[in-house]
């Protein structure tokens, strides 16, 4: 299969705020049976600033273990600073993992964001990805130091979630110019389609823990050059994003852990990104509602 599928996870917590480790292997575990081709933990959807440094060094070192070389491991190493992050890298070195993600501070710190991407990859002892989320992080790169950095050996690819069409098809035209090696990612589950039709290399997607087997099916239609199911898939896609999250995104970490309690994969819809009373009766019922439609192709 030529278009890759990655799942941006969720981080499965107990009541006590500890990790649902059991939640985290039937998650890692489901994904691998739906043929996925990696987990990125600890973006956004994985609630990376919410945790101590020895939670997520737990979590990456049981998601190793579970995973154990079956699908590809991605590990975000976000910080309020880039010399955080460099120490975060630092510490997670012992770990069997395949790359780093690395989302440059916010415009807030005053940093230089490509200077902040070049000590990261230079520092990397393995392969680096680009997490590009202007509404995250109010930072907008010109093509040229998207250019910049894209020369760069350790920079394996680049997850957009800026909801560009415009950046998209630019970044690829570079790449074809440039003769650049750097793989794009769409990061927006309601633009996968069109992304991977016009030439990213894959996803990299907040949905991926409940909705992997539905991100794999709208991969292989791209694949077999199929637009009509391709096109489908994504529609049952964004039916999924709205009865879970709602319309307007109000349920957008509760939702979905809410989903995967439901399922039985995890223990707790509990997160800490997110308040959870905006979890009310009328949100599950609509979130049970979405899963009972959607079930065959969920799972």
């Amino acid at each position: 299969m030529s278009k890759l599928v990655i799942s941006a996870t969720v981080t499965p917590l107990l009541e006590n705020r500890m990790l649902d480790k059991d939640g985290l292997r039937n998650i890692l575990l489901r994904n691998i049976r739906h043929q996925l081709d990696g987990v990125f933990l600890f973006g956004s959807m994985g609630e990376w600033g919410s945790f101590s440094d020895a939670f997520k060094e737990e979590a990456v070192e049981f998601a190793s273990d579970v995973i154990r070389r079956q699908m590809q491991l991605l590990v975000g190493i976000n910080g309020t600073s880039v010399y955080r992050s460099l120490e975060i890298m630092e510490n997670y070195k012992k770990y069997d993992f395949d790359a780093y993600v690395f989302m440059p501070p916010a415009k807030t710190s005053a940093l230089d964001p490509v200077r902040s991407m070049f000590k990261i990859l230079d520092a990397a002892d393995r392969p680096v990805y680009l997490y590009h989320c202007p509404p995250n992080n109010g930072i907008n790169f010109t093509l040229a130091q998207f250019a910049e950095m894209m020369k760069h050996p350790n920079l394996k690819g680049i997850k957009n979630s800026s909801s560009n069409m415009w950046l998209r098809r630019e970044m690829l035209l570079l790449r074809e110019e440039k003769g650049f090696s750097t793989q794009f990612f769409e990061g927006q589950e309601w633009a996968a389609d069109e992304a991977l039709f016009a030439g990213y290399d894959g996803m990299i997607c907040g949905m991926g823990a409940l909705c992997s087997k539905m991100m794999k099916n709208l991969a292989l239609c791209v694949d077999n050059g199929d637009i009509k199911g391709a096109v489908a898939a994504q529609n049952n896609l964004i039916r999924v994003f709205h009865g879970v999250y709602g319309l307007d995104i109000e349920n957008c970490w509760n939702g979905q852990k809410y989903a995967l309690y439901k399922l039985g994969l995890i223990s707790s819809p509990l997160t800490l990104a997110q308040e959870m009373d905006t979890l009310t009766d009328a949100a599950k019922a609509r979130i049970e509602k979405c899963l009972a439609e959607m079930k065959s192709d969920l799972d």
